[in-house]
């Protein structure tokens, strides 16, 4: 029951998430410096798609006084390239979803718009857009937190499984009818501290769901974990391993007792 445990196949799992968020970490990482690397249009900052205060015959009438922002040409097409090289293909985004949309999901809308629709490559628009990288970056440091807190906790639960599976797999071809009051005794005892173990971890699991456990108010921790574990047959492999062993001790544990009550 030990390796074929569907927790321990949720560590698979796990790694392949967390290969993922590293993957998509690296990927903002790039981006935000392609998008640093592409130089803004001249003139003041403002923002984008917007019309310029100052009407284009005033500022010729002008001289050099003002100076009108220029057209981004293509350095906005030049973003668009760098986020679908490096950012699309580790997105959520749904096959159907067009660029525009994508882009707003992780830039905002009104970033998304601007870029497709080749406006002023100005500074308040990169500098609105290296923020929104940034954001998504933040994101993606929690989320990698999050992940290594639950390795943990699947490493720790894995250790008092495997030791009651040990436990139960050692005994398992031993013969009730060859042992003693005390021996039938202390297995009695023996399983109902594995069941009080396995009980206090489900309950810390429950807690953790309920977020009473995960720091910064994660309390979307269930979703999470049905999002990691959807490949395999059960929704929360912790929680399903841990009920069914609770169950097999039970029914041994029954056994123990009614043997015992026999040698009374």
């Amino acid at each position: 029951m030990t390796d074929s445990t569907v927790v321990h196949r949720a560590v698979a799992c796990l790694e392949d998430e967390r290969d993922d968020v590293a993957d998509r970490a690296s990927a903002l990482e790039t981006f935000a410096r392609e998008v640093r690397d592409v130089p803004t249009a001249s003139g003041p900052a403002r923002a984008a798609g917007t019309v310029p205060a100052t009407p284009k015959a005033m500022a010729t009438a002008v001289g050099s006084a003002v100076a009108t922002p220029q057209p981004s040409d293509d350095r906005c097409e030049t973003v668009r390239e760098a986020f679908v090289e490096t950012v699309e293909p580790h997105t959520i985004a749904a096959d159907d979803d067009s660029l525009v949309e994508t882009m707003a999901t992780e830039l905002s809308e009104e970033i998304a718009v601007s870029l497709a629709a080749d406006a002023d490559w100005t500074p308040a628009l990169k500098r609105a857009a290296l923020e929104e990288v940034e954001t998504q970056r933040r994101k993606t440091v929690l989320l990698e937190e999050t992940l290594q807190r639950e390795r943990r906790t699947l490493e720790e639960a894995i250790d008092e499984i495997d030791e009651i599976v040990g436990w139960l797999r050692a005994t398992a071809d031993e013969s009730l009818l060859q042992c003693g009051f005390d021996d039938l005794r202390e297995k009695h005892d023996r399983l109902e501290t594995h069941r009080d173990r396995l009980e206090t971890l489900t309950d810390e699991r429950q807690r953790q769901f309920a977020g009473e456990t995960n720091p910064r108010g994660t309390a979307d921790y269930r979703e999470l974990v049905a999002a990691i574990y959807a490949d395999l047959p059960v929704q929360f492999p912790l929680l399903s391993t841990a009920a069914r062993l609770y169950g097999i001790c039970g029914d041994c544990q029954r056994t123990v007792r009614a043997h015992l009550s026999r040698r009374a």
